[in-house]
């Protein structure tokens, strides 16, 4: 979660994590559901919650070049990792190039596969979350 205060005449970026990987994911998921004039509309309204994605653009001047730089990359690695769960989740097989669960001895090892993939991109997504998180933290 991510909180702007202005205090006097400066404005204070307070990044908070959040607590599970699906806090980030719905995060990020109303963040690019959302067209552009909703989401203004939703800043005028509550201007203390901003996207994590315009936090970055906000913070670009009080950011060396490449913690920029580092910080818009790791969102778009987060975003296409949200992708790839939301698809692999729908739809496993779809991503079963290598016939690991076709190939599975029975529905137990199969499901062992399935969640564990879903494991490994959840903990892909926090990871890059809290890079981000890191990062804007030393604007403050």
């Amino acid at each position: 979660m991510i909180r702007i205060m202005e205090i006097g005449k400066n404005i204070t970026v307070s990044v908070t994590s959040l607590p599970t990987v699906n806090d980030v994911i719905n995060q990020i998921n109303n963040e690019n559901n959302n067209d552009n004039s909703e989401q203004k509309k939703s800043n005028k309204q509550n201007n203390k919650k901003q996207s994590l994605k315009q936090e970055i653009e906000k913070s670009k001047n009080k950011l060396s070049k490449n913690e920029y730089k580092s910080a818009k990359s790791q969102y778009e690695q987060m975003t296409e990792h949200v992708k790839k769960l939301e698809e692999y989740k729908s739809n496993p097989y779809k991503f079963d190039n290598k016939g690991f669960l076709k190939n599975a001895a029975d529905d137990k090892i199969r499901q062992q596969i399935i969640n564990g993939r879903i494991q490994h991109l959840e903990s892909e997504i926090k990871t890059f979350y809290d890079n981000i998180v890191k990062i804007l933290s030393k604007v403050q």
